[in-house]
């Protein structure tokens, strides 16, 4: 049987025979009545008042989430609406594609980025037009002349010594506003210390002591990488890729 045909069979067997919802049937629990299956021009599942599935006649369907994709129970309900209509391997979730967390639709012909009106034909093969992923890319002329200028500050050279050297902060902990300016002027190369120590540091909790400690966090290397990374948080740009199915 095909979606319109299993959502149909549904709601002959789940019915409500009297009350508010007469004539249609929910779509899991009986007190669960907000959402239900709902017989019209097509079969319906019916979200509150949103019909979040279409399932037509000829077995093909419509997802339209009029926007709550975001939402983690409107996606629950929905996936749970794809497996009752036979639409198996079929999943929607947030998913990290390209650097950039998107809404996607995993299917078993493949992953495709979810919009509201998004169709399936009977077999599982999208049916609509497919939409472009977007992806995170960084702003490589503004990053490569953030590194350059740690070089010409004289800061990358004596980055490994002055890690060597911080020690834990004999108090609380504060970043300079600027950071990242003073890190590309020599000027204020008395202050690279405290951003070091700023991010090779961290507070745990000791039991034996009954209060938390400084504690190094890892190592040279990995410091560096998480300055950098916090320094070029401003750096990337979001764009609109040609990619519009990836592998599963």
């Amino acid at each position: 049987m095909n979606a319109y045909q299993l959502l149909k069979e549904r709601l002959t067997k789940q019915m409500y025979k009297r009350g508010q919802y007469k004539g249609d049937a929910p779509l899991e629990k009986r007190k669960q009545s907000h959402v239900r299956i709902v017989e019209g021009e097509n079969m319906y599942v019916r979200m509150y008042s949103t019909d979040i599935l279409t399932a037509f006649r000829n077995g093909a369907i419509e997802i339209d989430l009029d926007n709550w994709g975001g939402s983690s129970t409107t996606k629950q309900w929905l996936n749970y609406a794809l497996s009752v209509a036979g639409f198996r391997g079929f999943w929607l979730g947030s998913k990290s594609v390209m650097s950039l967390n998107q809404l996607t639709i995993t299917t078993p012909s493949g992953l495709y980025l979810y919009y509201d009106g998004i169709r399936f034909n009977a077999e599982g093969q999208i049916a609509s037009t497919p939409k472009p992923f977007a992806a995170r890319r960084i702003d490589k002329s503004e990053s490569t002349g953030f590194t350059d200028s740690l070089k010409v500050s004289g800061f990358k050279d004596v980055y490994p010594l002055l890690y060597a050297t911080s020690t834990p902060p004999e108090g609380g902990q504060s970043m300079p506003h600027r950071w990242k300016d003073y890190l590309q002027d020599a000027d204020f190369a008395n202050l690279w210390p405290e951003i070091i120590e700023y991010f090779k540091y961290d507070t745990r909790w000791n039991p034996k002591a009954g209060g938390r400690e400084w504690h190094e966090m890892d190592n040279a290397k990995a410091c560096w990488a998480r300055m950098m990374a916090k320094a070029k948080q401003g750096m990337y740009d979001t764009i609109r890729t040609e990619v519009t199915r990836l592998d599963v």
